[in-house]
């Protein structure tokens, strides 16, 4: 099964999908944003993803349906961000409720205040979840 046959979004939303990470990308030092299903489909990239990001959508999603887990284990409540500290930067992996079937995935290779990066992807995030409201997932069978 293809991704196309995995995901019903109009060219339309797609374009507008990443019109809204490319903005974010401006106001920031974050690069290489993404929508990602938490099943690991790419819904959205801005033009500095990489077309490798593909094999590591997967990763994110198993990160996230850790986090929910450890998240509830410890009577946390909902997961909303996961951080990624490397040596060369950082990634955010940033998610709303459970309901959700998606994910933005956020890299800086800059050193910065992180809640700053926090305040501006979650407001960009709740901005991209009304438009993700008319995505819609099929079932895959692998």
């Amino acid at each position: 099964m293809s991704v196309e046959e995995e995901l019903e979004i109009a060219k339309e939303l797609q374009v507008e999908l990443m019109r809204q990470l490319e903005n974010l990308e401006t106001k920031t030092d974050l690069e290489g944003t993404a929508i990602v299903s938490k099943t690991g489909i790419r819904i959205a990239s801005s033009d500095t993803a990489s077309t490798v990001a593909d094999l590591f959508s997967a990763s994110p999603a198993t990160l996230v349906s850790l986090g929910i887990n450890i998240s509830k284990g410890l009577d946390q409540g909902e997961l909303r961000d996961i951080v990624i500290r490397g040596v060369e930067g950082f990634t955010i992996i940033t998610t709303s409720s459970q309901e959700s079937n998606f994910m933005l995935i956020t890299h800086s290779k800059k050193e910065a205040s992180l809640g700053y990066y926090f305040n501006k992807i979650n407001k960009s995030y709740r901005e991209i979840e009304k438009l993700l409201k008319d995505v819609k997932l099929k079932s895959a069978f692998y």
